[in-house]
């Protein structure tokens, strides 16, 4: 799958991604440490388009800038800026793969 064939609400995402952003610092949301990230398809050279997508307490320090990343069981919503973006969340299993 391709960030352009994500739809809102989507769910059983499986994507490979490229982390092309990680500097925000991690908030505590919900009793659990999150960063917010943007990603673009895992092969992409200009990093569009573009996704965002968070990463959740141990995964913040996994997983770095440039980093390439199998995500899977995901859940997509629309980003509410008009933006056409879209933030991946609540993933079953994220691991790096190069």
């Amino acid at each position: 799958m391709k960030i352009k064939d994500l739809k809102d609400k989507q769910g059983k995402i499986d994507i490979d991604l490229k982390i092309i952003w990680n500097q925000s610092k991690p908030k505590e949301m919900f009793g659990k440490q999150i960063q917010t990230i943007l990603v673009a398809d895992a092969e992409s050279e200009k990093g569009d388009p573009t996704a965002y997508f968070d990463l959740y307490n141990a995964d913040i320090d996994t997983f770095k800038h440039l980093n390439k990343i199998r995500v899977t069981n995901a859940y997509a919503k629309l980003v509410q800026n008009n933006s056409g973006q879209f933030r991946l969340v609540n993933y079953d299993k994220i691991e790096l793969i190069e």
